[in-house]
């Protein structure tokens, strides 16, 4: 997923280092949830995998420890931060309808 701009001086300074650890040595460059090979043909749905570090257990940027961190395909990490997403979403359009009245 890509870091939201407002978002990315909550990451630490070596979060390339932690990602790239993450998804090419500890997973092996394949999703630690379904085994997807990255860059290959991802077996359900056929799109091309892209490996991301998916924050897991606690979704802010800055708890980045490596065991709150898995390397996801885009299938488990969409669902796996579906809920978050739109319970975020929900929250920023409730303060952007706050500002606007």
């Amino acid at each position: 997923m890509p870091i939201r701009p407002e978002n990315k001086s909550r990451y630490p300074a070596d979060w390339k280092a932690r990602s790239r650890f993450v998804r090419f040595y500890r997973a092996r460059n394949r999703c630690e949830w379904c085994g997807a090979e990255n860059h290959q043909p991802h077996p359900v749905t056929g799109s091309r995998v892209v490996l991301t570090a998916a924050h897991v257990f606690d979704h802010r940027p800055d708890a980045a420890s490596l065991m709150n961190l898995a390397a996801l395909c885009q299938r488990c990490h969409n669902r796996h931060d579906a809920k978050h997403r739109q319970q975020s979403r929900k929250e920023r359009l409730e303060t952007e309808n706050r500002n606007n009245a």
